[in-house]
């Protein structure tokens, strides 16, 4: 996984009826990578260790008040979780 590792490709969003017409100016460049490995690459980086999450927070203030700081500590994440 590094600079070189994603795929090219062009897509172009002008719709002139003639295609021989268009120019390099009238595509847009993008890279492809596959996320798995992209995920698996993160996940090997032991800098990022401390952050990862593997199970949704249910966190309180008190006895009764519960915080909601992240999308994770939802009850749908928790319900998602739980399945």
């Amino acid at each position: 996984m590094g600079i070189d590792s994603g795929k090219p490709g062009k897509v172009c969003y002008n719709c002139l009826p003639d295609r021989n017409i268009l120019c390099d100016d009238d595509y847009t460049q993008f890279f492809l990578r596959n996320p798995v490995k992209c995920i698996e690459f993160l996940m090997q980086e032991p800098e990022f260790t401390e952050h990862m999450s593997y199970a949704p927070p249910q966190d309180y203030i008190e006895a009764e008040e519960r915080i909601y700081s992240e999308v994770k500590s939802s009850d749908w994440w928790w319900n998602k979780q739980v399945r």
